[in-house]
C-alpha cells in the first residue's frame, strides 16, 4: 500500500530489467525503418517504460537515454 503512495511522489526513476531489441517499425510518416525498442521497469515505483527509436542506436546510447 505504501509503495503505491510513493509512486505518485516525483522521483528519479531507477530503471532495471532493461531489454533492448532491434526490430523493424513504421514511423509516424509511414516509412519502414530498422529501429531500436527499449523496455524497462522502475525499481522504486514499478512504472514501465517502452520507447521506440526510429534508428539503430547502440546499447550504451539507449541506456544513457533512459535517464
Amino acid at each position: 500500500m505504501i509503495s503505491k503512495l510513493f509512486s505518485f511522489i516525483p522521483h528519479a526513476h531507477k530503471w532495471h530489467d532493461i531489454r533492448i531489441s532491434r526490430k523493424g517499425a513504421i514511423c509516424p510518416s509511414g516509412r519502414h525503418y530498422f529501429s531500436t525498442h527499449v523496455e524497462a521497469r522502475c525499481k522504486s515505483c514499478g512504472g514501465r517504460l517502452h520507447k521506440i527509436y526510429y534508428r539503430d542506436v547502440s546499447d550504451v546510447e539507449a541506456r544513457r537515454w533512459l535517464g
